[in-house]
């Protein structure tokens, strides 16, 4: 019954992700893409070339919405990529040379992860301000430290174990044994991070976004739509619920994605193991 669960939560994530990209290439051909700002044409009700209406810069809300859904998910995919990358290499460092190395790096992931993220996400874009580039730094020095202890546990249950002894033996390098040998087994579990991450720069972008700490406050993302609603929630709700529950769809989409992907990997080691 739990494998049957999972099973059908990985195909209602990618059926979420499926349906998202969907709506927004459909309706971008019906409806064409426009973040143009048009006072005129302020808070207006759907039509035919609005679809979902107008905004209070008369911007076009399905526009403004596809616009902020793509770029949370190019934002997230950049902080995790990246996180991943800095995260694996710290942590396979760590484990595999021990010592005063391994010290270093747990210290500073313990520090990193004794905050808040989106404190101290918040804490770094006040101080450098906003803009993409910073964006996805502050993301990524909040998240690498997740997948560096990941990373540093699974090595250290592995680098006695008799392949890696027979490796190191014919005097391979530690890039050769973490590339050949490690990769394959922590990559299953680098993936379900990954996916999982997903979800939370996604929330975490938005909030920082909601915080006028993301891009420029005129830029159409999904968080600042969600704030610039708020002035409006009696005349027009639709301009804080449609942002608010793309978000949700979003991040529920990535949930059920982690949790489907981290159950077949969890299942195909038993399998290996038998």
């Amino acid at each position: 019954m739990t494998l049957f669960n999972n099973r059908a939560h990985l195909k209602l994530g990618i059926a979420l992700l499926a349906a998202i990209t969907m709506a927004i290439t459909v309706g971008t051909l019906f409806n064409g893409f426009s973040l143009r700002m048009d006072i005129h044409q302020r808070l207006k009700a759907p039509s035919p070339g609005h679809i979902l209406g107008t905004d209070a810069l008369g911007r076009d809300v399905f526009s403004c919405l596809a616009f902020g859904i793509l770029f949370s998910l190019a934002i997230a995919l950049a902080a995790v990529l990246i996180s991943a990358a800095m995260g694996a290499l710290l942590g396979f460092m760590a484990a595999w040379r021990g010592g005063f190395t391994n010290t270093c790096i747990m210290r500073s992931a313990d520090l990193i992860l004794a905050f808040p993220g989106i404190l101290l996400s918040m804490a770094l874009m006040a101080f450098w301000g906003t803009g993409i580039f910073n964006l996805i730094l502050a993301l990524v020095l909040t998240g690498w430290a997740t997948f560096s202890r990941l990373v540093r546990g699974e090595v250290l249950k592995t680098k006695d174990k008799e392949f890696i002894r027979a490796a190191r033996s014919f005097n391979a390098s530690a890039w050769h044994i973490a590339f050949r040998h490690m990769a394959p087994l922590l990559f299953p579990l680098l993936r379900t991070q990954a996916v999982l991450g997903m979800a939370g720069v996604i929330l975490l972008e938005s909030s920082l976004s909601f915080l006028g700490l993301g891009l420029d406050p005129r830029s159409p993302t999904l968080g600042q739509m969600i704030d610039a609603g708020r002035g409006h929630i009696f005349v027009k709700p639709a301009l804080i619920l449609l942002p608010g529950g793309c978000l949700v769809v979003l991040i529920a989409a990535f949930l059920l994605l982690a949790d489907g992907i981290g159950s077949r990997s969890r299942a195909f080691h038993i399998a290996k193991k038998k």
